[in-house]
């Protein structure tokens, strides 16, 4: 008789439930996590909503930790291990693999999309996706997605210690980044926002100044000043304000996700005559374990990053939590009962 789980499933556009699904089982090569953690970020919005490609039915998440409770032959050893899951999936030999760019994989494939992910009691993974977290707990080890994209962009942008630097938007993304720059010692960051409780909240993370934005954040941060700024909006109109934040040499990296299509305007003798870079950055890029080292060294209280902890029967619930302004990181603990939680 086949054992059964419960899972968060994706039935279609604009539609999930929470129901019992047949549990995976490990095929060659592959791990079985009981997960323990998994974080929610609007990616998992914009799947069900048709912003983001999947395939339906799906059972979403992407941001999972767990412990490996059964394996094919060949890893029977990793039984027990406690992993963060990598959920990219490349092939290794388009043109973007082997230039060493797999999060940008012409076949690439990624769990919680177009493979089932952590948003349920069980998952099967790739034992080469799967990460040894050491003495980190369940919660903050599936942190280490979100902070590999951190790892990602900052690893593009080239970064040196004793940088000035801006992120604007205090939300989940924008306080993992600030963390993250630690690792590179750049200290002195700025954050601006709408909301005073996040700006509070970014202080409290190390933020070295904040600033309250009304209309443009050219208002209230100096033009030309930084020598690195990250917006983590998503918004146009903010990335098209942050490039007038940056000194002579500076980089932005516009990392919160602009809608496709969207616009800004450039002065290209500007971006010449002042040496300004303007960096790309999707994803992550095999750097789950270089997000686990600054998780394991980081001396800020990583567990306050998550807000918000619910049983899988709270799907409702939880996907409506995403994006509020008294949450930072929302996660699933399928382990929990409604009534534990």
């Amino acid at each position: 008789m086949t054992e059964t789980m419960k899972a968060v499933v994706y039935t279609g556009l604009d539609t999930f439930e929470v129901t019992q699904v047949p549990q995976p089982t490990p095929g060659p090569g592959e791990l079985l996590i009981r997960v323990e953690a998994a974080g929610l970020c609007h990616t998992d919005l914009d799947i069900l909503a048709g912003r983001y490609s999947a395939q339906f039915p799906r059972i979403p998440g992407h941001e999972f930790a767990g412990t490996v409770v059964d394996a094919d032959s060949i890893y029977q050893g990793c039984i027990g291990a406690r992993v963060a899951i990598d959920p990219l999936i490349a092939c290794h030999q388009c043109r973007n693999c082997t230039r060493g760019y797999p999060n940008l994989c012409t076949a690439g494939q990624a769990y919680g999309a177009e493979r089932d992910g952590g948003f349920a009691e069980y998952a099967v993974v790739r034992q080469e996706n799967a990460h040894n977290i050491g003495g980190l707990s369940m919660p903050v080890a599936a942190l280490a997605e979100p902070f590999a994209c951190a790892v990602n962009a900052l690893e593009r942008a080239r970064l040196a210690p004793g940088m000035k630097a801006a992120i604007i938007g205090a939300g989940p993304m924008g306080m993992i980044l600030s963390i993250a720059l630690r690792g590179w010692d750049v200290h002195d960051v700025t954050f601006a926002d709408r909301i005073p409780e996040r700006l509070d909240r970014a202080r409290s993370f190390g933020a070295t100044h904040t600033a309250i934005v009304d209309e443009s954040i050219t208002d209230v941060l100096p033009t030309a000043d930084f020598d690195l700024v990250i917006d983590a909006t998503g918004r146009p109109e903010v990335v098209q304000d942050a490039i007038r934040l940056l000194a002579d040499g500076g980089t932005l990296i516009p990392f919160g996700v602009c809608p496709p299509g969207s616009q800004i305007n450039l002065d290209p003798f500007e971006i010449y005559r002042r040496q300004l870079r303007i960096i790309g950055s999707f994803s992550l890029n095999r750097g789950i374990p270089g997000a686990l080292r600054i998780l394991q060294r980081s001396d800020f209280p990583l567990q306050e990053l998550i807000t918000t902890r619910f049983a899988l029967d709270a799907g409702a619930e939880t996907l409506a939590a995403i994006g509020r302004a008294d949450t930072i990181k929302i996660q699933f603990d399928p382990t929990i009962t409604p009534a534990a939680q």
